[in-house]
């Protein structure tokens, strides 16, 4: 029995808004004037025995956007039992680094990677992170602003008290540098690699996937969206000069500065 397969190798965007280009590799080409010659022979075998296949899934078998819903969907249900059950330390892992990474993972998905996610308000995983995000912003604002603060300080170990000389890694201007950097490119590059890998399994080339016009777009967007999230805590938190906690992360009291006068507000 017959049996007929045709394997089709992406070295570009596959995607139907994207132009692509099939390489035709010399041993392909001379598989299908083979074939084509018996065409013309009558076909007695079972249709429904018959395959094609491809190395490339269609769109909607792309492997990124239901790995990054699961990611969101990780941070949300992280966020609500480290909240609920007071484990502060998850919770202030989630608020730091969680919500920079969601924000850098949907502006890669939506404008870089070629597993595009769809611009969907509506969708309830985007829906409710924003949410989450505006209705906490003051709360997190301070968990963000109070991390920043302490990695600015620096960090002496117990060997060192009583000496002048501290490791670079133990000076609050390096340790801040390094957050920053995070902020800025570490979150693009970790998606970028994490991406590269389920792409790879998808069926694009590496070769595509490490164009250098992609790697700078990656990084571009990385930066832009880093720079706008540190704009967007900074606006609430410009002006907090410091918290003391009554119950740690739950209540408390924030001092800030407003035309030059100090104020104090309870931290619910």
């Amino acid at each position: 029995m017959a049996h007929q397969e045709e394997r089709i190798f992406y070295f570009c965007d596959p995607l139907p808004h994207t132009r692509c280009q099939i390489l035709s590799l010399p041993w392909l080409k001379a598989w299908q004037s083979n074939t084509s010659s018996h065409k013309q022979r009558p076909n007695h075998d079972i249709p429904i025995l018959k395959s094609n296949h491809s190395i490339h899934p269609p769109p909607w078998t792309h492997t990124f956007p239901p790995v990054f819903v699961f990611f969101h969907l990780a941070f949300q249900l992280s966020h609500l039992v480290a909240h609920t059950f007071e484990y502060l330390t998850v919770e202030r892992l989630c608020v730091v680094y969680g919500t920079w990474l969601f924000w850098a993972g949907w502006l890669l998905g939506v404008f870089v990677f070629s597993e595009r996610l769809t611009i969907d308000l509506t969708h309830p995983t985007t829906t409710l992170f924003w949410f989450l995000l505006l209705e906490r912003r003051s709360a997190w604002g301070i968990i963000v602003w109070e991390f920043v603060s302490q990695l600015d300080q620096n960090v002496p170990s117990s060997s060192d008290l009583g000496t002048e000389k501290l490791r670079f890694w133990q000076l609050g201007n390096y340790r801040l540098l390094a957050f920053r950097v995070w902020c800025l490119v570490g979150t693009g590059s970790a998606w970028g690699l994490l991406y590269i890998v389920l792409a790879k399994w998808d069926g694009f080339s590496l070769l595509y996937l490490l164009q250098l016009s992609n790697i700078v777009k990656l990084l571009f967007v990385s930066a832009t969206g880093g720079l706008m999230m540190i704009c967007f805590w900074s606006f609430w938190t410009f002006q907090y000069r410091g918290v003391i906690w009554q119950r740690e992360l739950r209540k408390g009291i924030a001092v800030w500065y407003s035309d030059g006068i100090a104020r104090a507000g309870d931290v619910i």
